[in-house]
């Protein structure tokens, strides 16, 4: 077994595709196949489930594919350790929850100023998904909510606080200047699912002040939830922060009485990290941070 191996498995995981996995890791598909048909025959267990496709990993591989991500990630850190005096180089995974994504644009601006030879990767994920990521190596750093419970344990610094609002096409609901959470349940809404963290708070604050909402609608992303209010679907309760990359095109918003959730920039505890993360954290201390 070797780095080459795991790596050809971590390609496949992200890919998805034998071709695309292969081109990834610049060598042929059939020279792909081979090592990872030779990786299985070492440990003896196979690992992928194979059809005339990629078809998935087996329990095992999916096993080895954890372990493989945490190798390679260590080996990457080794290599950054060894060139310590040189500018930071490699990829840096950063993982953000849908509705932070605005805010994240001045954090990559100021990386990429600092960090110029240094590959930047956001991926878009639910709250528990960041938190995997964040446990088996995939992610380096987050940028989500710390008080949800799958973030429990890991270390973080504070950004901002998401406020909440109610969002609309006035052509079709016209909201009025001061709106309550006892008067959403006028409105039919259109809600983000249930297992995002953002919409598990909602649910919280509609219990708490009584309300059966009228839910019509849900989606797994704020860009499905922006078609729904542009259609005149319903109406939603998403971020301040995403509503000031979108609101001038059609849509109106009105606040609500509510402290709001705290994001932050989340990383695994470890006594010791990697210069990578070190340098970034560095660079992003004195983002945000106020009055939280």
């Amino acid at each position: 077994m070797d780095h080459r191996q795991l790596a050809f498995l971590a390609a496949l995981a992200d890919e998805r595709h034998f071709g695309r996995a292969a081109r990834a890791c610049h060598v042929t598909q059939p020279t792909l196949s081979a090592r990872l048909k030779q990786l299985e025959d070492e440990l003896g267990t196979a690992l992928i489930v194979r059809g005339h496709r990629f078809e998935g990993f087996t329990a095992e591989g999916e096993r080895v594919l954890v372990h493989a991500r945490r190798v390679l990630a260590e080996l990457d850190e080794l290599r950054g350790e060894l060139t310590a005096g040189s500018p930071l180089n490699g990829r840096f995974s950063i993982g953000v929850v849908p509705s932070a994504l605005p805010e994240l644009v001045p954090l990559l601006r100021r990386l990429r100023e600092n960090f110029p030879q240094l590959s930047l990767r956001i991926r878009e994920l639910a709250t528990s998904a960041l938190a995997q990521g964040l446990e088996d190596g995939q992610l380096d750093l987050v940028v989500g909510f710390p008080d949800a419970p799958a973030m429990a344990g890991f270390a973080w610094r504070p950004l901002y606080r998401e406020l909440p609002v109610v969002v609309a096409n006035p052509e079709y609901f016209p909201l009025p200047e001061q709106l309550g959470w006892q008067q959403l349940g006028n409105y039919p809404l259109v809600l983000l699912t249930p297992e995002m963290q953002q919409r598990r708070r909602l649910n919280q604050r509609l219990e708490l002040h009584g309300i059966q909402p009228r839910l019509v609608l849900e989606a797994n992303s704020v860009a499905a939830l922006r078609t729904m209010l542009d259609a005149g679907c319903g109406v939603s309760v998403l971020s301040e922060g995403w509503l000031q990359a979108s609101l001038g095109q059609g849509l109106v918003a009105r606040p609500l009485d509510d402290e709001g959730q705290r994001v932050g920039l989340l990383w695994r505890a470890e006594q010791r990290h990697s210069r990578r993360l070190e340098a970034v954290l560095a660079v992003l201390r004195e983002e945000g941070g106020g009055g939280l």
